[in-house]
């Protein structure tokens, strides 16, 4: 009995020796297990926060609109999974990163994002054309780095929206029976415009407003109201800004229309846009009516009843030719 007592105590003290030496190993590990963390600054760059954008007006207000940032997010991704989320109500903001390869992603002016968690499904989160609005517009750019030899990024955003512009309207009636007649533009607006687009720019869009009318859909982005009398061969040349996601589809062409009163009869105009892309600015630089137009305004009209020109700008921007209605 003395014999197996003794040597269950001798086991016991084996067993404790055995488990401390183990604790004294999984210390270090568990230690490890906790990773450094480093900070990184992140600054915003690109054309479109280089200038402090709807709105009818000058155009330096315009645009100074358009780049405003009123709150920047930043994702850091190791693979898919978050690494590091921040956020700040300026152009600058550091962010606490582990080491490694690592994706970053700066969203300006967007929802917010705390809740994020991989990376696809980040870029499969759609935002809504109604999220932007004349002085805060989305904007998002990423880059890759390795920590901890990165101190500092400098990202690069781009808008999500299309802009489209027209910066002249000419009554030029032949017909001496239309001549007399008084002529009103009484809004501008888009139909069948994009609504959303996900932050990967690879899903199709969901949404639409405006579908082939006005709906009176997110009118600060899609509509103007100048009730502007045109004499004939006049022009009503203020500058009118418009704001759509990006459209590639055939089927649902966007169109700027002009609807006007001549006379006591209500007309269309609808010009039809090229595929719109994201952060291009697409410029009619002249609108030219000749007669009445369309009686719907996703009709369009023949090179009869208008003529314009329309650039491409990168926002960057496109030129359409000048049109003749």
């Amino acid at each position: 009995m003395k014999h197996t007592i003794k040597n269950a105590a001798l086991a016991v003290f084996a067993l404790a020796a055995v488990l401390s030496s183990c604790n004294k190993l999984e210390a270090p590990m568990a230690q490890n297990a906790q990773e450094q963390r480093y900070n990184i600054d992140v600054t915003l760059g690109g054309a479109a926060i280089e200038v402090e954008t709807k709105a009818t007006g000058e155009a330096a207000t315009v645009t100074a609109n358009e780049a405003k940032v009123n709150n920047l997010q930043v994702l850091v991704f190791r693979g898919d999974f978050l690494d590091a989320y921040g956020t700040a109500s300026a152009n600058t903001l550091s962010v606490s990163c582990t080491a490694g390869s690592r994706t970053i992603y700066a969203v300006v002016n967007g929802p917010n994002l705390s809740a994020v968690t991989s990376l696809n499904a980040f870029k499969a989160m759609a935002v809504d054309l109604s999220a932007n609005s004349a002085d805060s517009f989305v904007m998002i750019g990423s880059t890759s780095t390795t920590l901890p030899g990165t101190k500092s990024v400098n990202i690069e955003v781009s808008r999500l929206v299309s802009r489209v512009v027209i910066k002249q309207i000419t009554r030029n009636f032949t017909a001496p029976s239309l001549q007399s007649l008084s002529f009103t533009v009484d809004k501008i607006y888009l139909v069948n415009a994009a609504g959303d687009i996900n932050y990967g720019k690879t899903a199709a869009t969901t949404k639409w407003y405006n579908l082939q009318e006005d709906k009176n859909e997110v009118p600060a982005l899609l509509k103007d109201t100048p009730a502007a009398s045109i004499a004939n061969n006049a022009s009503h040349s203020t500058y009118h800004y418009f704001y759509a996601m990006p459209n590639p589809a055939t089927s649902k062409t966007t169109r700027l229309v002009i609807e006007a009163t001549l006379g006591s009869s209500k007309y269309y105009y609808p010009v039809d846009l090229p595929a719109l892309e994201g952060n291009k600015s697409y410029e009619l630089a002249g609108v030219t009516i000749k007669r009445g137009g369309s009686d719907n305004p996703d009709t369009p009209v023949t090179s009869d009843d208008i003529s314009f020109s329309l650039t491409v700008k990168g926002w960057t921007t496109s030129t359409i030719n000048e049109q003749v209605i």
